[in-house]
């Protein structure tokens, strides 16, 4: 059995989210947060400390992640991150979001393999000097990677580069930016990486059931663990079901509903007007509906709804005629 990771989605996997997904389902060993971008203010924005507030994150498996092209910046958010008593920070340099990438962060890095070189030997040798004035105890510094920008034969070139630093965890989607999230995965690329990385690896990408969980793990015996994304927020049961090996593909609806009304009613608490809940409500539903296979007027009913208990009474709806 392999560990589990849930990955950062952002707009999905907001503490709120994270919490609640690990109170009724769980079965993951680390939970990532959305990427926090510090910058020259060197202050969290107000969403961004709710994902490394203490009080509403487990430190032991809560792992916040940085998105940034400047040292400065990572190395001030990484040591305020590790004072709160996280044990790693995670290196965002995966995100293919074109608006990310004109900004030469996420995947946008590695078309600079000179810079990112320069960076990340900029981290690894004044983290603990950052970190000791803030009488905090070193992270592990983790990393989650794509291929490359352009072309995937970029990434003979960016493993070199990350077998040179002490990185605790290298996780790999196996695509360029350019791909997002449509074209094929490049395997072999992830096989030239289990042979020739210096470091942990964590396979992510297009695992949306059991099966595709235990092929990963009978491929690749040595894989340190395998993260899971949009698979396992479409549905919430897989990781539990992996550890308990069921290749289930439906949900328990009993507590998929309790699952759902919990993260309705604290959104309706937090956040201010019907707009914001219904638009983040939905935007789950986008993941969601795979789970309820030929009840599209349904669902389009729910993405229609412009007020909560008008999205509640379809919803409920849907859930009694399943």
């Amino acid at each position: 059995m392999k560990k589990l990771y849930l990955a950062p989605l952002e707009g999905v996997t907001d503490s709120i989210y994270r919490n609640t997904f690990c109170k009724y389902y769980g079965g993951v060993d680390k939970v990532y947060t959305p990427f926090i971008s510090p910058n020259s203010t060197f202050k969290f924005t107000t969403r961004e400390f709710k994902d490394i507030d203490t009080d509403k994150n487990d430190v032991n498996i809560t792992v916040p992640q940085l998105l940034t092209n400047n040292e400065d910046h990572f190395l001030w958010a990484a040591a305020e991150i590790a004072a709160l008593g996280f044990k790693e920070i995670n290196f965002n340099l995966g995100c293919p979001s074109g608006t990310v990438v004109a900004k030469k962060k996420g995947s946008g890095l590695l078309y600079y393999p000179e810079e990112l070189d320069m960076m990340l030997d900029s981290i690894f040798n004044r983290l603990e000097t950052e970190c000791a004035i803030k009488n905090a105890k070193v992270p592990n510094i983790s990393i989650k990677t794509r291929l490359g920008k352009v072309e995937p034969e970029e990434f003979y070139e960016i493993l070199g580069i990350y077998n040179k630093y002490p990185i605790s965890e290298l996780t790999i989607h196996p695509r360029i930016q350019s791909d997002y999230y449509r074209e094929p995965i490049k395997m072999e690329f992830f096989d030239y990486a289990m042979e020739n990385s210096k470091h942990p690896i964590v396979y992510n990408g297009d695992l949306t059931s059991v099966n595709d969980i235990k092929l990963i793990e009978e491929k690749y015996p040595n894989v340190n663990a395998i993260m899971l994304g949009r698979g396992l927020i479409s549905n919430p049961e897989l990781a539990l079901n992996y550890n308990n090996q069921i290749d289930n593909q439906t949900i328990d609806l009993d507590t998929f509903k309790k699952f759902h009304d919990e993260l309705l009613n604290q959104y309706v608490e937090i956040l201010s007007g019907e707009k914001p809940v219904l638009h983040r409500m939905k935007e789950f539903w986008s993941f969601w509906q795979s789970n309820f296979n030929n009840f599209e007027k349904a669902i389009k009913k729910i993405r229609k709804a412009n007020k909560i208990q008008e999205y509640k009474d379809y919803v409920a709806l849907l859930l009694n005629n399943y």
